[in-house]
């Protein structure tokens, strides 16, 4: 299970669940809990708008998952900064601080699948998929 955190331009930025549901059953999202998901990743929003992802409700995304902040190297003048999840470009950064952040990466909807059979043992767990956790 997924909910869009954040829309953005042919992408949407998703919080992953543990939690799987029965693609035929009908539930209610008010009950569904939604606060530590196990993947934040940035994908294509094909499988939504095919409905290959099906789509049962809507619900607002918890606060205590966080729109990540990426780094992104500007040249010139050959520095560090804050990059919105957008692409807006901010203030510069120290490279300490860097290191301990993330570029801003997409991936396609069959590595979010396959990353999540991985994690519930329906398939290999590779080392990229550590990308997608939170």
């Amino acid at each position: 299970m997924a909910q869009i955190v954040e829309k953005l331009r042919g992408n949407v930025l998703l919080a992953v669940f543990s939690e799987l549901l029965d693609s035929a059953g009908s539930c209610d999202v008010a009950s569904l809990e939604l606060e530590e998901p196990i993947f934040l990743v940035e994908t294509m929003d094909q499988r939504i708008k095919d409905n290959t992802w099906r789509v049962v409700g809507n619900r607002d995304v918890s606060k205590r998952i966080p729109v990540p902040e990426y780094k992104v190297w500007v040249e010139p003048p050959g520095e560090y900064r804050l990059q919105d999840i957008h692409g807006v470009v901010g203030v510069s950064i120290s490279p300490e601080r860097a290191g301990a952040m993330k570029s801003q990466k997409s991936f396609s909807p069959a590595v979010v699948e396959a990353a999540l059979r991985g994690f519930h043992g329906h398939g290999p767990w590779h080392s990229a998929y550590d990308e997608l956790t939170v």
